[in-house]
């Protein structure tokens, strides 16, 4: 049935926000179905449908699912007659009525009294066309309603890839000024180079000048200068992960959880990276400012990635 939508569900982003509505009437019936879906972690589906096509309601859950959306839906159906139907007077039996109260009075010696407004409360005087609610509803209904449903679909599905594609367009841009920022942090880093060496020799100097020198010590603080201050595995792994960040989103399929747990690698990352550069003194302030602008571009990609199926 959804052939067509499972398609474009698979090559472009989706926003989980979306909306969509129709309306249709059918022997004298309005159906009128409704969807509404906003960010949720996992699929959180809500169905409501009327009593008459309570047997509808696999299928309705089956179609939805197959477009394997994520978020907080909700699916509402309403069935109700068209409006403008003239109610049913019975003439015969308000004769009948009258006739009774007229008999009555003249047994009584009473004065006969009517009025439309007390006439109409009588039992069956007055019949109104059964609602859609206890009404059974033409055999057609239910073809109807799932093509209404694949309409709502389409629609809604519609929306949610207008929307995905102003988020990916953000998301893309964001993720690029951040690889510009990353290879700015990159030169920082080759600048603090001969100030982290210099650090060294000074130590090392100082450590000369003792009467006895332990090798394994001298070893051991070199080793430890550079992992405190060496940011250059961190880098090389921000540039990895933005690359696959930006791949994922020329990629196929869902993307949100996977966008979102590739972003949550990188603001590890990034901390290790400024512990690493408060390591370097007054030299690594330029570095630490890029990597805290780095940390709150990447901050911002997350909030928007909440949003991304």
């Amino acid at each position: 049935m959804l052939t067509d939508i499972e398609n474009k569900t698979a090559t472009r982003l989706r926003s989980m926000t979306g909306f969509a509505q129709t309306i249709v009437r059918e022997d004298g019936f309005v159906l009128s179905l409704s969807l509404r879906s906003v960010n949720h972690k996992t699929l959180d589906l809500h169905v409501h449908i009327p009593e008459p096509l309570q047997a509808i309601e696999p299928a309705v859950r089956r179609e939805i699912s197959k477009l394997h959306p994520r978020g907080h839906l909700q699916f509402k159906a309403t069935l109700e007659r068209e409006s403008g139907a003239a109610p049913s007077i019975n003439e015969e039996l308000i004769g009948e009525y009258i006739e009774v109260f007229r008999r009555i009075a003249a047994q009584h010696d009473l004065s006969l009294q009517t009025a439309m407004q007390a006439l109409s409360q009588l039992p069956g005087v007055v019949t109104v066309t059964a609602s859609a609610a206890s009404a059974a509803p033409p055999p057609s209904l239910q073809a109807v309603f799932l093509n209404a449903l694949e309409r709502t679909l389409r629609d809604w599905d519609e929306m949610r890839a207008g929307e995905g594609a102003v988020l990916e367009q953000d998301l893309r841009d964001r993720a690029l000024r951040i690889v510009d920022s990353v290879e700015h942090l990159e030169r920082l880093r080759e600048n603090t180079i001969p100030v982290a060496q210099k650090r060294f020799r000074e130590r090392l100097d100082a450590w000369l000048g003792q009467e006895t020198l332990d090798s394994a010590r001298v070893a051991q603080e070199a080793a430890a200068l550079a992992e405190h201050t060496d940011v250059s595995e961190e880098i090389l792994r921000l540039r990895a992960h933005f690359a696959q960040f930006v791949t994922m989103l020329d990629g196929n399929g869902e993307a949100g959880k996977k966008l979102d747990f590739l972003l949550q690698e990188i603001q590890r990352e990034i901390n290790t990276l400024l512990a690493k550069t408060a390591g370097l003194g007054e030299s690594g302030l330029p570095m630490t400012q890029a990597a805290l602008d780095i940390k709150g571009e990447a901050e911002k990609l997350r909030e928007q990635v909440q949003n991304v199926q």
